[in-house]
C-alpha cells in the first residue's frame, strides 16, 4: 500500500486505540493512507489505523510548505 503525501491535523480527540483504530488527540498530525466514506486510514508515529473522517482537517503548515516548494520550482524553471 502506498502512502499519500497528504497530512492532516486532528481537530477533535478522544479516539481510543484498539486493533483497528489508532488513538488521536486534538492537534495530532497524521499522514493519510486511504480515504473511505466514513473512515480514514492514517499513519501516526509509525502506527497505522483507522479514524473517523470528521475529526481531521488539512494540516495548514503542510499545505503552506507545498505552496512554497511549488513556487520555488516555478522560479527555478523560469530562470
Amino acid at each position: 500500500m502506498s502512502i499519500s503525501s497528504q497530512y492532516f491535523e486532528a481537530i477533535a480527540g478522544g479516539v481510543k486505540a484498539d486493533t483497528n483504530y489508532i488513538s488521536v488527540m486534538k492537534g495530532d498530525d497524521v499522514q493519510l493512507i486511504k480515504k473511505d466514506k466514513e473512515w480514514f486510514t492514517v499513519e501516526k508515529d509509525g502506527d497505522i489505523g483507522r479514524i473517523p473522517n470528521g475529526i481531521l482537517a488539512i494540516n495548514p503548515t503542510e499545505e503552506r510548505n507545498k505552496i512554497i516548494i511549488k513556487r520555488r520550482k516555478q522560479m527555478i524553471k523560469s530562470k
